[in-house]
């Protein structure tokens, strides 16, 4: 694989990071061993290099964004006067808090350095010393490389396995760079880990603003199972594998004994679905069905990724109509659909995919809810 650009990560890789401080001033700036020389190595070789670099200290109130410059303008000379070369730098001056897409692990740095560089993902090698700057890469979808400078020799310990290759600092890996002996990344090993750190990124935020919502909505399907109502669910594709999973887990059960409540999806019946969007239209479809089977008091559990798919919305509708209690499970915009209903959970992604994931999480936390509200002689 020959690398054409080549991103580094800046702290603890160009310069020394001392006990976790940041570089609060130009004055503060110690190069890290091997970086110098390891930039001009890459310069001599032709390989275009960009820096991508978390600085929370702006963010935070640590430091200005004018004396950020000024450490990257004292960069950028002494890389130049050691006959190294910076053809670009990209800083996320967010606080992590702040939820950017920016902040590495997000893949944001990296796609804007590969943009403005103009050089393929395939030729684009990601090089830090945190665990952070290697799940950005394969976010990004680039090949990743550790360096043991920094927080480097830690990481490198956590591994779990051979497939990023790790160098004892920039120099060496420069080295490795100008003989094209940078082995060739597993193409579908990238996009397997890439999604698997997309997902746990995403669950970690559903985590922190979903549980509350969470516990709203098990105790308005308990109210209403206990006082003889059923819950109704709907969606499309992948949703509506999402409604009949819920629908399966209520009549069912999902761990604990006890009795079937009452549940019914409404995209489950294949001959019911093809007669009313025959005859009436598709956006009719679950609108029918709720004319005919919902009462005053009941639950629909309304599953679109958008938000704004024409029979979810009709179905809402109808419910609020009739008297039902509405509940939408929608990605972070909600499109139409979160406005619409009594209580809504907004997976916090825009990838159908991952809010799929989290929908399929969701399902399993109101079923074990249920089941344990019904083990411990609860309603319903």
């Amino acid at each position: 694989m020959r690398i054409e650009h080549v991103i580094v990560d800046r702290d603890g890789v160009l310069n020394r990071e001392d006990s976790g401080c940041c570089v609060a001033s130009a004055c503060d700036w110690i190069w890290e061993h091997g970086a110098r020389e390891g930039l001009r190595e890459l310069t001599r070789a032709g390989v275009r290099v960009s820096v991508a670099t978390n600085q929370a200290a702006v963010g935070r109130g640590l430091m200005s964004a004018g004396a950020l410059a000024q450490v990257h303008e004292r960069m950028l000379a002494e890389a130049a006067a050691a006959g190294g070369r910076i053809d670009a730098v990209f800083v996320c001056p967010h606080a992590p808090e702040m939820g950017c897409n920016c902040r590495k692990p997000a893949p944001g740095l990296i796609h804007s350095a590969i943009a403005v560089a103009g050089v393929g993902v395939a030729q684009t090698l990601l090089v830090g010393d945190d665990v952070r700057d290697i799940e950005a890469a394969w976010s990004a979808g680039v090949a990743p490389a550790l360096v043991r400078t920094g927080k480097g020799h830690d990481t490198a310990s956590q591994l779990p396995d051979d497939s990023v290759p790790v160098y004892d600092d920039l120099l060496a890996l420069a080295a490795a760079v100008r003989d094209n002996a940078i082995a060739p990344h597993s193409a579908t090993r990238q996009t397997v880990h890439s999604i698997f750190v997309e997902h746990g990124r995403v669950v970690e935020q559903a985590a922190a603003q979903l549980p509350a919502i969470l516990e709203q909505v098990v105790a308005a399907m308990s109210r209403a199972l206990a006082r003889g109502n059923k819950v109704l669910a709907c969606g499309n594709g992948g949703s509506a594998a999402d409604a009949q999973h819920l629908i399966a887990e209520l009549v069912g059960r999902f761990r604990a004994e006890r009795r079937p409540l009452a549940a019914m999806a409404l995209g489950a019946d294949p001959v019911m679905l093809t007669a009313i969007a025959n005859d009436f239209g598709y956006e009719r479809l679950f609108a029918r069905q709720l004319e005919a089977l919902a009462r005053p008091g009941d639950l629909l559990v309304a599953f679109s990724t958008s938000g704004s798919s024409a029979n979810v919305l009709a179905a809402a509708r109808k419910a609020r109509a009739l008297g039902c209690t509405v509940i939408a499970l929608t990605g972070q915009d909600g499109g139409q659909l979160g406005p619409l209903a009594d209580l809504w959970i907004a997976a916090p992604s825009s990838c159908v995919a991952r809010i799929q994931e989290i929908h399929a999480l969701c399902v399993h936390v109101l079923a074990d809810a249920i089941d344990r509200l019904a083990s411990t002689g609860e309603a319903p």
